[in-house]
């Protein structure tokens, strides 16, 4: 499936969810009050530095987060890299890179850019309002796995993950050391639904019951933002984000920092 792009909406939430396909970037794109750029203006040399500098700070950080500008009106670039709180400074170095390779083509050159990878996420405008803004969630990407449970307990399975949903997020806002981010795992008895993964993650340039808020908005919106029996769904955005997943195995790495079982009878 070929790259995917959705409309750049300055609101609360997207009503659209993108299907995630192996192709990355996903990509929100708009050409809000922005508009595009131009091949070899001077707003174009500004965003491909920016990247470079953004991912630069990221990956040579403990927290993989960097935010910045780059250039003079009327071309300054403003952008910000948040790489998974799991992932080393190489991992964020690279998908830092992908960032700078896919910026201007993902987008169709638009001044307004979120990029979303499996280990980092990116954002670029001509504005500063997603840096200005400390509260969240703001612009977000919406995306889903496409595919849906097995199990024909729909009701369990949307009990479990918002469970492990609240159970990640709180432990990611429970101690500023945690640095605002956490991973869950969730083992049930449910062949349908036997392990389900989960990641919670905050900008570092908020405060912590600013993530708190941001976050648990995102938990109270879940189901009403994703299909009720999709195995898997993401929020993306400069603020907050939060993940969850049904498989095999997790997409974060090491063990989980949360932990839930339940071990109740199936359905018949």
């Amino acid at each position: 499936m070929g790259r995917h792009h959705t409309c750049l909406v300055h609101a609360v939430l997207l009503l659209a969810a993108v299907a995630v396909a192996a192709a990355q970037p996903w990509t929100t794109c708009g050409t809000g009050g922005g508009g595009k750029y131009e091949k070899g203006s001077a707003y174009e040399n500004n965003l491909l530095n920016l990247a470079l500098t953004l991912r630069d700070g990221a990956s040579s950080s403990p927290i993989v987060f960097s935010t910045g500008s780059n250039g003079a009106a009327p071309n300054t670039v403003y952008g910000l890299l948040l790489c998974r709180g799991d992932v080393t400074q190489s991992v964020c170095a690279a998908c830092g890179t992908s960032v700078w390779h896919d910026v201007e083509s993902a987008c169709d050159r638009a001044k307004d850019a979120a990029l979303v990878y499996n280990e980092c996420y990116a954002r670029f405008s001509d504005t500063d309002d997603f840096l200005a803004s400390k509260e969240g969630p703001g612009l977000v990407t919406l995306l889903v796995s496409g595919t849906n449970i097995t199990s024909s307990d729909v009701a369990g399975y949307n009990r479990a993950v918002t469970d492990l949903l609240t159970a990640t997020v709180e432990y990611a806002v429970g101690d500023i050391s945690r640095r605002m981010f956490a991973t869950g795992q969730r083992v049930g008895n449910d062949p349908g639904f036997r392990n389900i993964y989960a990641t919670a993650q905050c900008a570092l340039d908020i405060t912590l019951p600013a993530c708190r808020r941001c976050l648990e908005g995102l938990v109270d919106k879940w189901w009403s933002m994703f299909p009720v029996n999709g195995e898997g769904a993401r929020v993306a955005g400069a603020r907050c984000q939060l993940r969850s997943e049904l498989g095999a195995g997790p997409f974060y790495t090491g063990e989980p920092m949360v932990l839930l079982r339940d071990y109740g009878v199936p359905p018949a």
